[in-house]
């Protein structure tokens, strides 16, 4: 009997469950975007006055997730009801058939006992197996959904150690000049290519600009610089070595600034070192990058200096105080290149004019990348490149072929 139960349970519970947990994935994800989206948003749905409709919408989601919460418990524990509603079912027949027929019941004592013994000693073990059966059929879709994540990971990191292992060399140090030769690339899920053959070149020491409209890839080069985004064609090369010759000594090279600097909710001194036990942070180092992006004088200000606790994401500070920490944080480790991935687009005109003084005080120290969202942040670089149509060509502020060489 309690082989046909648990027989019956992973036939029959088993495809309901999994639709309760799979649904139930749905839901509990469809919550957390709304938990989210109203907390990160709270400034914007206070003042619109929304938040009956960020309200409504979490109330409906959580609904959802409670009925389905519910199904789960019923169906969890009916295999142990139908188990126990049948051996009291089968006690009482059996009693009943003998009283039925006339027979004595207490002849009969010992066998019942001994039925009664050993149900008592298998029902538990029975109702743990169906119980655990229910729970990995419930749970089966949130297992498979991050086995599928972490397996295409794993390949993906496979794919990448092979490749680096084909062009493994020496360690990268920046002397000559960087190139981009004849990259082909396209998004996985894309249906187009966003660089066909295309190429350019980064020369040390001198600051490079990226125009282009919005959405045409400029963005993207970055990505492909640092390693994260691999071209379907074509290499990336520091003095002829590509880059994934050494990966880590290549990206030790490169200080990335991009247009949302992340921040962590604890000191400005943890902020600019970043991932550095504390034992180990230079204040020396600290202070002397946080001059070079100009944050000195404001954290001298602070009465508890370079301690003083920034807020969850930097609330505590302004836009441009951010972006100074994210050029410190960058500066940190000396490296040859900087990265500026729109770095001061979200700034306004008299914060972006003072930072762009920081950026351009670097102009000939430093080999600098610097990604325009606005022509006036390039239009002191060496050199400018315009993407536009698959591929990156040599341009300037007004769109004419020119190089200035500051040295």
């Amino acid at each position: 009997v309690l082989a046909l139960l648990t027989l019956w349970n992973a036939r029959v519970l088993k495809k309901k469950l999994n639709a309760i947990g799979k649904r139930n994935q749905d839901i509990q994800s469809r919550i957390a975007k709304w938990r989210i989206q109203s907390i990160y948003g709270l400034k914007d749905v206070k003042v619109l006055n929304r938040q009956d409709f960020f309200i409504r919408n979490y109330y409906e989601s959580g609904k959802v997730g409670a009925e389905l919460a519910t199904k789960y418990a019923v169906l969890n524990n009916l295999p142990h009801l139908v188990i126990e509603t049948i051996f009291m079912a089968t006690i009482l027949g059996f009693m009943m058939a003998l009283l039925t027929s006339g027979q004595n019941l207490s002849a009969f004592l010992p066998q019942l006992m001994a039925f009664g013994v050993a149900a008592i000693r298998v029902m538990p073990s029975a109702n743990r197996i169906n119980t655990y059966m229910t729970e990995i059929a419930y749970e089966q879709p949130s297992l498979d959904f991050v086995y599928e994540n972490l397996t295409d990971a794993m390949k993906t990191n496979k794919k990448m150690a092979a490749e680096r292992a084909k062009v493994a060399g020496g360690a990268l140090h920046l002397e000559i000049e960087i190139r981009l030769e004849g990259i082909t690339f396209r998004y996985p899920d894309g249906d187009r290519n966003i660089f066909t053959d295309a190429s350019m070149v980064i020369p040390k020491g001198k600051s490079v600009g990226i125009k282009g409209a919005s959405g045409a890839g400029k963005s993207t080069i970055v990505d492909i610089l640092l390693g994260l985004l691999h071209v379907q064609k074509g290499e990336i090369t520091c003095d002829g070595a590509n880059i994934f010759s050494n990966y880590e000594s290549w990206l030790s090279q490169i200080g990335y600034i991009p247009q949302s600097i992340y921040l962590i909710d604890e000191s400005i001194r943890d902020n600019i070192a970043f991932g550095i036990d504390e034992r180990e942070i230079d204040d020396a180092r600290i202070r002397e990058v946080a001059a070079e992006a100009q944050l000195l004088e404001f954290i001298d200000s602070l009465p508890e200096g370079l301690d003083t606790k920034i807020g969850d994401r930097g609330v505590r500070l302004s836009g441009g105080q951010r972006q100074r920490i994210g050029i410190a944080r960058a500066l940190y480790h000396n490296p040859e290149i900087l990265v500026f991935d729109e770095a001061t687009s979200a700034l306004d005109n008299e914060t972006e004019a003072a930072l762009m003084g920081a950026i351009n005080s670097f102009h000939g120290r430093k080999t600098m990348i610097i990604i325009a969202h606005r022509l006036n942040t390039i239009e002191n670089c060496d050199l400018i490149y315009e993407v536009k149509g698959e591929k990156i060509t040599r341009s300037s502020l007004n769109g004419e072929t020119v190089y200035h060489d500051r040295t």
